[in-house]
Formats: structure tokens, sequence, C-alpha cells
């Protein structure tokens, strides 16, 4: 019931709409105040405020035309060597077209900014200064300097016109400020006289009415004229509908008021400057609306505003010799009113829509519509709700009961009320002292409460009260305790499980929620539901919690004013890891920083939709709609890229200088209010996989880009999160240099192949070096053989036959065979000596092929010896060098000789082991060994054990000899695969050159 009362008096006071104006604020203290001076790279001397229609601000300066987005300032320094020589601004104009004019000072007359530099427009025998532009509703744009005579002039269709005498213009006073209203009439001060110009008319009206000093003009939401002089702010009559000077016409006088130093907001209100440094706001001009004045404090911007600007947003902005200030309106207002109290405030509502506020002095109330009213000054130490539309306001000794503001009824007391008190709905009241809980009931004073509280004596010193009244008692921040009759429910820490209680016990519409450290807790029935801080971390600190009848739950926390729907929170319960969505407001919207914790309940609802609250040093309050987040996308620029010094606007086509690889992209977007909440996500196509995700940064830095065409995108969100996915995307190109370029890659490819030819042709000449210099040593070696041959056996054989012939003749003398037995014996074995040198001759190594070539060896050796030869072969074969396959076979064929010939073997075994990275050749055979001597020494005359160590060590390998007297021998060969191995360079060399086959031939 009281839930739906309270939804009707929103409905009703939302459709009073005079009544609406009055909570907008009423006093300059309650805007969010910035400024921004040299200091914070805000510029200095602003002669005048714009707005385009992208919503960027301009800034006319001694220094130049300065974009502004709430964060940086941009400036466009004219065309030319020296900016200190440039002259200064002195007035600045968006057109509807978006393009930006600026006025001149210094007889530089008129210039656009177009391509990210300023253009001079051409205008004649230009003055001093230009001191005003405006554009009419045709497109013309009108310009007013400071030239006698011809002070005013007209661009229209590309060309400049003077409005001299003929326009009905006094030629002997420089004119003010120019304004054109909604109807499209120009006004401007002449000979302390406003003219007008009606739209369409070739000559100004005199209209009677003063304007002395410099004047500034603004027009209302009705289209009305406002004024500014050394008179004060007042109302200009309607003389092209009818009025004249003489009707009576609202007026605010001031003393020092400077040109063009009005302007109205959005909200009705108008905003304007003194020169004695003083801002002043009229709520509600026209109709008798309260003026609030402001001066800047110590700090201050400005000493003197030469500009006073209000934007789109409502944001007005002031600009002077020290800098730029601007006052924003949040929604979320501290109310003057209210004093400051060291010991703190207390807050709540008496359900009819009625707010109370207590001191530690005062206490106030505040009705729909109303501002904040002082009823009682006194001592308090609390308030809490009653029944039927009432509060209880507590003090020492002392009790209030008071309706719509009025006490109704007071209950004195022996004791002293700690913190809150509450009032169940039999009209009962309890509150809580040193000595425990205390109950009164029609007079009668009840003081041992222990029996509903748990047992174990912890102190109750908070008091707090469910929706229907019922009395809930917060214990030493370790139990809460709700009465209910002559019975309590207790709820401890532990049984909780958000950590310590803090000061924030609620009761909604969907069960009582308990704040903790650790998280918030809903009890429904005998069901204890949770939501911890480390999945939530806007709930740390949660407290004066709040339901608000549009539906939404707001509450205070370590992360500001936190809002969001009431059943996004109730399914939030139902699944505790699940997000929630949310909105909150921290000191930068406006919300009073720090956090005080207060007792009892901390915020309300009043029946005109205000939201009042107890934040850091104060109550504040929000008006209806104020926490409503902002739905509107921010537009998104690309301002800049700069590369080695040089900024590049992005206005233009931008080709970077070659081999450019190190670059920034400066980009922004307008969000006026809050331009610090703007988040950006970007990405350079074929750079960035994904979103880059920089925050609040405005600034996109890459690094080692590579050459060709490339494709920046950028997109933004508000404050609230809402996200202009189209963004702004700026394309620019950086050329190749030569040696990023395909010729270059081909010349380069070119080269290559000619190393590798030549190094192919040095490798094929040093190979066929190697195999000349092998066959050479291999025909020096048949030579050898061939020498020796000649030289033993047909030697021999000579000596023999001659031999032979001189035994014969002694034979025939004597009769005696024996000698020639011996010769015949010699005889043999020469020729068994002739027959193992053939057998040299005979064996070859067939290109490299070891297993061939052992072959040939074992059944040549099987004919000419009656020795058993076996061969084994382990691993898969591989070619070898040819010149190190013949030495491997020689050796080889050097101890299978010798195990025949020396050591009378009957049984020789040959055995080859292929390793990857060796090669290992064993000769083992049964004969009759050799000895120490033999081993060390070889056999006199005899150099076959020399021989094979010296072949062993042509291919880098190694022959051990193992044996002893009459046990056999082996002789084992290990030597290096990367020697005897032949490699794939070299197989290809064969494939490729028969003539290298034919030599190894």
């Amino acid at each position: 019931m009281r839930k739906r009362l309270l939804s009707a008096v929103v409905l009703c006071w939302a459709l009073a709409a005079p009544a609406l104006a009055q909570l907008s604020p009423k006093s300059v203290d309650q805007f969010q105040h910035s400024r921004w001076t040299a200091r914070e790279g805000g510029p200095w001397g602003i002669n005048a405020i714009a707005q385009s229609p992208d919503g960027f601000i301009w800034l006319a300066t001694p220094t130049g035309l300065t974009r502004f987005d709430g964060v940086a300032f941009e400036t466009f320094a004219p065309p030319g060597d020296d900016p200190a020589s440039a002259p200064s601004l002195t007035a600045v104009l968006t057109r509807r077209s978006g393009e930006v004019w600026v006025g001149r000072g210094g007889f530089a007359g008129v210039a656009a900014l177009r391509q990210g530099r300023l253009v001079d427009m051409g205008l004649p025998n230009p003055a001093y200064q230009v001191t005003s532009l405006v554009e009419d509703l045709d497109g013309d744009v009108w310009a007013s300097t400071t030239r006698t005579g011809s002070a005013l002039r007209r661009y229209r269709q590309g060309r400049w016109e003077t409005i001299d005498e003929r326009w009905n213009t006094p030629s002997t006073t420089v004119p003010g400020d120019l304004i054109v209203d909604k109807a499209g009439s120009l006004w401007v001060a002449l000979d302390n006289s406003l003219y007008v110009l009606p739209r369409g008319a070739k000559r100004f009206v005199r209209t009677g009415v003063p304007a002395t000093g410099g004047v500034g003009y603004a027009v209302d939401a009705r289209g009305r004229l406002w004024m500014a002089d050394s008179q004060g702010v007042r109302r200009v009559p309607d003389i092209v509908g009818g009025e004249t000077a003489k009707t009576p016409q609202p007026n605010y006088p001031f003393t020092g008021v400077r040109r063009g130093a009005i302007r109205f907001s959005p909200d009705g209100s108008l905003w304007g400057a003194t020169r004695t440094n003083w801002l002043f706001r009229i709520q509600t001009p026209g109709q008798g609306g309260e003026v609030s004045r402001y001066r800047i404090p110590g700090g201050r911007a400005s000493d003197d505003f030469g500009a006073v600007f209000v934007d789109r947003d409502g944001t007005a902005w002031f600009g002077g010799a020290g800098g730029l200030d601007s006052f924003v309106a949040t929604g979320l207002f501290k109310e003057p009113i209210f004093p400051f109290s060291p010991e703190g405030y207390q807050m709540a509502d008496d359900g009819q829509g009625r707010v109370y506020v207590v001191t530690g002095e005062e206490a106030f109330v505040i009705r729909p519509g109303a501002s904040p009213e002082r009823i009682i000054k006194d001592e308090f130490l609390g308030v809490c709700r009653g029944q039927n539309g009432s509060v209880w306001l507590t003090g020492p000794n002392l009790f209030r009961r008071v309706v719509d503001g009025k006490v109704v009824k007071v209950v004195r007391s022996s004791t002293t009320a700690i913190g809150n008190c509450a009032e169940d709905p039999q009209g009962r009241l309890w509150w809580v002292d040193e000595g425990g809980v205390i109950r009164v009931q029609d007079g009668a004073v009840t003081r041992d409460m222990s029996r509903l509280l748990p047992e174990g004596g912890d102190q109750p010193w908070e008091t707090f009260s469910d929706r229907q009244g019922r009395p809930i008692f917060l214990l030493e921040n370790r139990a809460i305790a709700r009465v209910d009759g002559e019975r309590s429910d207790i709820w401890t820490n532990q049984r909780l499980g958000v950590g310590a209680i803090i000061d924030a016990v609620e009761d909604g519409p969907s069960g009582l929620f308990i704040a903790g450290n650790a998280g918030l807790a809903r009890i429904r029935g005998d069901k204890i539901q949770r939501l911890q801080v480390r999945r939530h971390p806007w709930l740390r600190g949660a407290r004066a919690i709040t339901w608000s009848p549009d539906g939404y739950v707001l509450m205070l926390s370590r992360a500001g004013l936190v809002r969001l729907k009431a059943q996004d929170l109730d399914r939030a319960f139902d699944n505790p890891d699940a997000p929630i969505p949310h909105s909150a407001r921290s000191d930068l919207d406006g919300l009073s920083p720090g956090y005080r914790r207060y007792g009892g309940p901390q915020a309300a609802f009043g029946g005109d939709g205000r939201y009042w609250f107890l934040a850091g040093p104060g109550p504040m309050m929000v008006q209806p709609g104020g926490l409503t987040p902002n739905r509107t996308p921010p537009p998104v620029l690309i301002r800049s890229i700069s590369h080695g010094g040089r900024v590049y606007d992005a206005s233009a086509p931008i080709v970077l200088p070659k081999g450019a690889k190190n670059l920034s992209i400066a980009y922004s977007a307008l969000s006026l209010r809050a331009p610090s909440q703007t988040q950006f996500r970007y990405k350079l196509d074929g750079v960035d996989a994904n979103w880059v995700d920089p925050g609040a940064r405005r600034e996109a830095i890459y690094t080692n880009l590579p050459p060709g065409q490339h494709r920046f995108q950028v997109i933004a969100a508000n404050e609230d999160g809402v996200w202009n996915n189209t963004g702004a995307t700026l394309e620019f190109t950086i050329p190749k240099t030569f040696v990023q370029t395909r010729l270059f890659l081909a010349l380069c490819v070119l080269a290559l192949a000619a190393l590798a030819c030549l190094a192919f042709s040095l490798r094929l000449r040093a190979v066929s070096e190697r195999i000349r210099l092998r066959m050479g040593e291999r025909m020096a070696e048949r030579e050898r053989i061939a020498r020796e041959l000649h030289d033993t056996l047909l030697q021999g054989v000579q000596v023999l036959i001659l031999r032979l012939q001189r035994i014969a003749n002694e034979k025939a003398r004597q009769g005696d065979g024996v000698a020639l037995e011996r010769i015949l014996d010699e005889a043999d074995i020469f020729v068994a000596e002739a027959r193992d040198r053939v057998w040299d001759l005979r064996i070859s190594p067939a290109q490299g092929d070891l297993e061939a070539a052992l072959d040939t060896l074992v059944a040549t050796a099987s004919t000419v010896s009656p020795s058993v030869i076996h061969r084994h072969t382990e691993g898969k074969p591989r070619p070898l060098e040819p010149t190190a396959c013949d030495e491997i076979v020689r050796i080889v064929q050097e101890a299978v000789s010798n195990a025949r010939r020396h050591a009378q073997a009957s049984s020789i075994r040959i055995v080859t082991v292929y390793r990857p990275f060796s090669l290992e050749v064993s000769i083992a055979d049964d004969g009759i060994g050799m000895s120490p001597q033999i081993l060390r020494e070889g056999r006199d005359g005899h150099f076959g054990l020399k021989g094979m160590h010296e072949r062993a060590r042509r291919v880098e390998g190694r022959v051990r000899i193992d044996s002893k007297a009459g046990a056999g021998a082996r002789i084992t060969l290990k030597a290096p695969g990367g020697v005897v191995y032949q490699s794939g360079a070299l197989r290809w060399l064969k494939a490729l050159n028969p003539r290298a086959r034919l030599t190894r031939r």
C-alpha cells in the first residue's frame, strides 16, 4: 500500500511541470566545477567560445584556434614560420556546415579552418580587430569590426559586402556583438541603442532600447532576446512583434557586466559574468528567479572573463585571461542549506513523501517540491520512522514525534538513546542505551530485554526497523536480532556468511538485506542467499540500500552511488557468479568524495521523486531522472598521426615518408559531461588480431610497421558504457623503400643464386682436385707394384733359369739331383709370390661400393687359398667416398693375405658394421696368431702391418690388432662417417657429371 501511494505521489509530481523547474540546482555551488589553466595544458587569454555540430568546443585565443574535447587541447596555428608573429584570434563562429571561422586582430581579417589549416577569407580593407562573427538563417556570415564607418561586413555567395549608411547604420560608432534570433533578425548595438535588421530587409531599424557599454546578447527557449550591458541584465522588447522600447521587461541590475557575457542554458537558466570576477546564474529569468552568484576560488583559472558559452548539454563554459572554467549539472547536488555537522547526520522518511534530516543541533524537513526547511533547533542524536506518517527525533532524554514537520508528541526518558530508534506496529518505541535495549509502551518503560537477544553479552549499538516496523538490532558487528512481539530471530556472522556486519540493514520488497564487509546477504523466510565482494567488487562497503518507485535499487558503496534494476538484483541471488548490470556515479560525476559511516537509515526517496542520501561531507540529492544512463553513444574522431616529429592532420589523405615504421595516432570522443570516463578500443588491420583496450588513453602507438596500405579503426563508449561501434576509421599509406620492393627482392634472389653457383663451382673444383690427387696416388701405387713384380718375380725367375742351367750342367757330370730339388722348391715360392702380386692388381673398388669390392676380394681369395672366408654386414650399406673405399679394401686385403700366408688360418671372418656416424670393419682368423714382438715391430723385411696403419690414417681412422701367439688374430678398422661416407652433394655431382664417373673408373 505504501509503495502504491508513493508511486502515485511521484506521478502527480511529474505532471506538475512548473514545480519541476524548482528541482534543478539553484546555486552555482551545486554544479561540478572544473578548471584548466596553463598548468593543466589549457590556453590563456580566451576571447570567444563556440561549439561545432560534431560537439567539439572551439576557443579563440592569442596563440591560435584551439579545439577541446574535454580532456586535451589541440591548437591550429596560423600558417607561417613564426607562430609568435601570428595575429590574435578575437572571435570564433561554427557554421551549420561544420566549418569553423575565426575573426583576427592586427588587421588580419577573417579566416576559415580547412584541412587543418587557417585559410584567409579575403576580407577587403580589414579593420584592426574583428569583434564578432554570426551566421544568419540564410547562410550569410556577418562580421563586426572596429573600423568606424564600415564596421559591419556581410559574406554572401563568396563575396564580402560593406554595410554602410545605405543600410541605416550610423557611421560614427563602432558596433558591439552581433546576434541572430530565432526569427532570423540580426541585432547590433550602435550609437548607444539597439538596432535590428529583420530577415530579408535592407535597412536596420533603431529600436530606441538603450545599450550602453559593451553589450552582450542571449536568446531564450521562446526566442526572446535578452541583453547585458552596464545597466544589468534584462529582456529586450519584441520590437519586430509590435512591442515598444517602453514596454516593461524583467530586469536584473548588475554592475560591471561585460560584453558578451550571458548565455541561456537548455534548462532555461541564464549564465553570465561580470568584470569583478563574479559568475552569476539566474534560475528562472522572467519569473523573478533567484540569482546565484559565485566567485572563482583562490585557485581560479581566470581573473577576467572574456567569453561565456553554454553547450548543447547545458555545461557552462567561461574563458578568460587565466584559462578555462566549466560548470556541469551532474544530477547529484549537495544542498548548501545543511550546515557542517561534526556529529554527523541522520535521515529517515515518514512514508508519506517527506524526508527528515537531523544534524547534531538542527532538524530539517524536505517536503515534495520544496527546499529543505529547518523545523527545530536543538541537540539531536537520531531520527527514525514512526507509524502513520510520523517520525521520531531522538535527543538527550527526549523523544519527539513529528508529523508534517510539526511536533505532536514528546516522550521524556531518564536515558539517552544511542543512535536511532524504532516504532513497532503496536506503537511501542524501542531504542538502545548503554544499559541495553529499552521499550516504551503507553508510558511504561521496560529495560530488561536481554531475553530477546543472543547469549554471550554482545552489546546492541544500532537500531533499524523493517518494512513492518519490527525493530532490528545490530550487535557489535557480530550478529543481528529482529524482534517480533515477544520473540526474536537471530542471525550471527557465521550464519550470514558476509563477514563483519556493517551499518546497512535494509528491508526490501523481496526480503531482509544485510551488508557485510565481504558481501551482501538476503534473508527470505528461512533461506539465506549471498553475493560476495570478490565476485562483485562494487558491493564493497554497501550501505543505504533503497528501492525506488520505478523498480530500481540504489546503494552507496566504495564504488560510489550504484544503481541497478531490482529484478536484476533478485535474479543475482539465484545465480551469484553471473555479472550484474549496474551503473555507478563517483566523485567524477559530482558525488562528494570520501566515505563516512553514518548510523541508521542513510537514504530515502521524497514524494517528488528526489533521492536523498548521506555522502562524505553530508546530505546530497539526486533529481528525478538524474541517474538515467546516457544512452547516446559518443561521436568518435581521429585527430592526427605523428611520425618523426611531424603531425599529419587526419582530415586529409595521409602518405607517410618511405621507411616509416614508428608512429602514434591521436583520437578522441566527445563526451563533455564526463570525458575522463570515456572508454576506447582500437585496432590496426593486419597488426592487431583483436581489439586493443587502452582504457581512457587517447593515443595508439605502433612500432616496426610494414609498408603498404593500413586501416586504423577506433570505437568509444560514454560514461555509462554505451558504445559507438561504428567509430572512426583512418587509412594511411607507408610507401616502400627500394630495399622493400619486389625488384630488390628479385635482385637479392639473383645474387643468392649467383653466390650458390659460385660456391658450387668452387666445391666442384675442390672435389675434382681431390679426386685427381687420389687417382695420382693410386697410379703411383700401381707403378710401385709393377716395379716390385719386375724386381722380384721376373728377376727371380731369370736367376732360377740360370741356376737350373748350371745345375743341369753339373748334374750331367756328377749325376746328383739334390740341388735341383732345392732349386725347384724356390721356384714354387717365386710362383706363389707372383700369384699374390697378380691378385693385388686384380682387386679394384667399384666406385665407392664397399660391399661389391669386398665380394670381389672374397671371390678372388677363395680361388688362390684353401682358407674358408666368411663375410657379414650389419646396418644399411652406404656408398663411400671412392678413395676411402679403396683404402679400406686394401686394409682388408692385407689382413686376409696375412691370415692366409703367415697365420696358416683355416677360417677367416670379415664383418662390416655401418653406423650413422662411423664405419667399422673387422677381420678375424683362427691361425697361429702373432707374437708381441711382431705386433710392435712387424716382420723383418715386411711392411704389411705398417701399411695398414698408414692407410687408416688417410681416412682419419685407426686400426686395432688383438692377437696372441697360437690364438688367432682380430684386426679392427674404425673410421668416421663424415670422412668415409659419400655426401649428397657428391652423389648429385655423379648424377650430373658423367666425366666425374668416368674419372673414377
